[in-house]
């Protein structure tokens, strides 16, 4: 086949150079089981900060999907001075969303260093005391039901929700992030006001910013931390069923042009020895699709968008890899390219000399953490499993040490088996043939 030659070619193919990395000074503050980390940047123009709470989605019972976030929402509906939050921080030139993930909530919250520190203290004021009245839980349902329809538009987002729903069998991680229309509408202001009770507390939250942080009042983001409650909450333990068909194949149908292929991996997390080897095979792997697709490598959309990538969730436990590709053209060729390629690289004896690999890999850890936003996750991330904050150093020293033994016991260990999600277009969408 000439896609897995071409493929296989690849292997010693020059890859650009990487940019060098932004210098950054970091500290970290422990208190009462959180954590504020610091990356201070003169240079930069904004700060950003993310609240990392372990209420995710692993902290929902069995029939309380989508209370998590509807308590986040809830907290960016609360009103400040009579104003909600979101609108609020709006008004003073910043803006401040959130992410449900399987085991986190994280609040993101960005602005200028002039306007900082009001709008901390306006996040400070809905945290403390979230509004869970009728009306506030009202215009959160809102919201999140359209922030719901808009999910559903995405081939890429539906086929994630269903593989994780598989994926996570000892939690309920793997629910829909935000919750369904009719599982929302049942709950009411106990509800609420008992997960975050229960769930926003102290233990193991991060409190990350990143940017011109020299002017910020000193302690604002340390009173983040402090007015969590203090303790931990778990997970709440469920047991779900394997899938049983032999396929392990999921499919859905959405009004999309084309189908989407969706593969996803177990993968070693991020405290593991195969973190860095893990991270180049993924690397070389994406870069790979993009030019069996026929997808420019130097295009400025992001792989998402060009409907072609593959992507290592390291910050989740178990973490995993996620492979994905449009059948735009010929899907049954791009769909089979895509498996053989991944198939490849688990039973071939990787050869030759590495260091394009790494630059590569390398160049892509250091673009895809150029935002504020990507930094204040990263450092998060790295402390919160109890690592330092400087992941750049920790990340490039990971690839440089990754050798062809570990590239091909990793290939073998994880990308054998995965599970597929298959979103084709409905009927009525698809092109009749001639």
């Amino acid at each position: 086949m000439r896609a897995v030659a071409a493929f296989c070619a690849l292997l010693f193919l020059t890859c650009a150079s990487a940019p060098a990395g932004a210098a950054a000074n970091f500290s970290v503050t422990r208190i009462s089981g959180g954590s504020v980390v610091r990356q201070d940047d003169p240079a930069a123009d904004l700060i950003g900060t993310q609240v990392r709470i372990s209420a995710g989605l692993d902290r929902q019972s069995p029939d309380q999907n989508g209370l998590a976030a509807l308590v986040a929402e809830s907290i960016l509906q609360t009103p400040v001075d009579g104003v909600p939050l979101a609108d609020s921080i709006a008004g003073d030139g910043g803006s401040i969303a959130y992410d449900v993930d399987p085991h986190d909530v994280r609040f993101y919250l960005e602005g200028l260093p002039a306007f900082y520190d009001s709008m901390v203290s306006h996040f400070h004021v809905a945290l403390a005391r979230p509004d869970f009245s009728a009306a506030a839980l009202a215009r959160a349902r809102t919201a999140l039901g359209a922030r719901i329809a808009r999910t559903q538009q995405f081939p890429l987002t539906v086929g994630l929700q269903m593989l994780n729903r598989t994926f996570y069998t000892d939690s309920n991680a793997g629910m829909p992030p935000l919750g369904l229309p009719q599982t929302l509408a049942g709950f009411g202001t106990a509800d609420a006001q008992a997960f975050f009770s229960a769930h926003y507390l102290r233990g193991g939250a991060v409190v990350s910013a990143a940017g011109k942080l020299g002017g910020i009042a000193p302690g604002s983001l340390e009173a983040l931390l402090g007015v969590l409650g203090p303790g931990s909450s778990a997970p709440v333990k469920v047991s779900l069923k394997q899938l049983s068909s032999n396929t392990r194949q999921l499919i859905a149908r959405r009004d999309i042009p084309v189908p989407w292929l969706v593969a996803q991996y177990k993968a070693p997390d991020l405290q593991s020895r195969d973190f860095g080897p893990m991270l180049v095979l993924t690397s070389f792997l994406e870069r790979t699709l993009a030019d069996v697709a026929g997808v420019p490598t130097l295009s400025t959309e992001s792989s998402g968008s060009r409907g072609v990538g593959a992507t290592y969730n390291f910050d989740t436990q178990p973490a995993n890899v996620v492979v994905y590709v449009d059948g735009g053209g010929n899907p049954t060729q791009v769909f089979a390219t895509a498996l053989t390629i991944v198939n490849v690289l688990g039973h071939a004896k990787l050869a030759g000399d590495l260091s394009e690999m790494k630059t590569f890999a390398i160049g892509r850890f250091l673009e895809q953490s150029t935002t504020l936003r990507d930094r204040a996750w990263l450092a998060g991330t790295f402390v919160s499993r109890r690592l330092g904050p400087d992941y750049t150093a920790q990340t490039i020293a990971a690839i440089q040490k990754t050798t062809a033994s570990d590239l091909q016991r990793i290939a073998v260990r994880y990308l054998g088996f995965p599970n597929i999600a298959l979103v084709l277009p409905r009927d009525s969408q698809q092109t009749p043939s001639p």
